[in-house]
């Protein structure tokens, strides 16, 4: 994906050349973000791989330490790791030697941020987790710094300058720490083994917690399921339809198993060959194998469904371990706030 980015900022590059200065100005920095990220990946990871099995045996929130701009992109990816299945919080760097320290216990894995290697504030603290024996993982921009030297796991940015036009202003290289802050998060998420329906479960609110909501509490069912036998006329079939409101009519056994189902799409193809509505039957009419969920599944189940079909579903049956039809959910059910 990163690289595809790249190669779309190559291609505009040659559009540059008679764009207002402004346009040029932005550009710009895009293009120096891009080459340094593109730096870094040219550069040999082998090390990540430790530092990623670190990262992911933890059993203790990792601290993320930073302070200034790097703190503000600390903050950010100790937001990504919780969200990807691994505990973490932001420390900010000033703040912990003012008490926020105690929040660090023994052997805390600590990923810090510092573009220069020497800020001050995570240099006055440093003996004190080291005291702690705590693992420390530096995401920083020059090999020779004081920091650099002592961390545990060293992850170099080595950038060669900052994106703004008098190259001072943090830009580029905290672009790359907050790729590589994401790219370390995701890489131990994989490794724990986190998966999607972890995902929604760690966000309960919004749309992706609606994600979450089992189907059997937005399914209709009972007395309200539109249902016939395949021995029912068409005709009879219709007034089902019409009087579900659904759009659709489940086809089942006497057993309540679902045999089939009947949309308003199946109902006007059959007018349109001029069929008889009271001699044919509902199993000339049905489809067979339609797509179902299962009654435990959730909406997020069903979405994955209904991109998988390949084609518009208006309606999802809702069957149980045995086939037993339990109920049917509308599409436009499942966003609807």
């Amino acid at each position: 994906m990163l690289n595809a980015a790249i190669s779309a900022f190559d291609r505009a590059d040659t559009a540059a050349a008679h764009e207002d200065p402004r346009t040029q100005w932005f550009r710009e920095v895009l293009a120096a973000e891009r080459d340094a990220l593109s730096h870094f990946l040219g550069a040999d990871h082998a090390a990540m791989a430790a530092v990623v099995a670190l990262l992911a045996a933890q059993q203790r929130p990792v601290v993320c330490l930073g302070i200034g701009k790097s703190g503000l992109v600390a903050a950010k990816v100790a937001a990504t790791f919780s969200s990807l299945g691994t505990a973490a919080f932001f420390l900010n760097a000033a703040e912990a030697a003012h008490g926020d320290l105690g929040a660090v216990q023994t052997e805390n894995v600590v990923l810090l941020f510092s573009n220069s290697g020497s800020t001050e504030e995570i240099m006055r603290i440093l003996p004190i987790l080291k005291a702690r024996k705590c693992p420390l993982i530096g995401v920083i921009g020059r090999a020779r710094s004081p920091l650099a030297q002592v961390v545990d796991h060293l992850v170099l940015m080595d950038i060669e300058g900052e994106a703004d036009h008098i190259g001072m202003a943090p830009t580029s290289s905290t672009t790359l720490q907050m790729a590589i802050g994401d790219a370390l998060a995701v890489a131990a998420s994989r490794a724990r083994g986190f998966t999607r329906e972890d995902f929604l479960r760690h966000h309960p609110a919004g749309l992706l917690g609606r994600h979450m909501i089992p189907v059997r509490h937005l399914m209709r069912k009972g007395a309200d399921l539109p249902i016939v036998s395949p021995d029912a006329s068409v005709a009879e079939m219709i007034a089902v339809i019409s009087a579900g409101c659904m759009g659709a009519v489940c086809v089942v056994d006497q057993d309540n198993r679902l045999l089939g189902l009947v949309v308003d799409g199946d109902v006007r193809r059959l007018i349109e060959a001029r069929r008889d509505l009271y001699a044919a039957r509902t199993a000339d009419v049905m489809k067979t194998g339609p797509v179902v969920i299962g009654e435990d599944g959730v909406v997020a189940d069903v979405l994955l469904l209904l991109q998988e079909a390949g084609r518009p579903l208006s309606v999802v049956p809702v069957v149980d371990g045995e086939g037993r039809l339990s109920g049917m959910i509308q599409s436009y059910e499942l966003l609807r706030p």
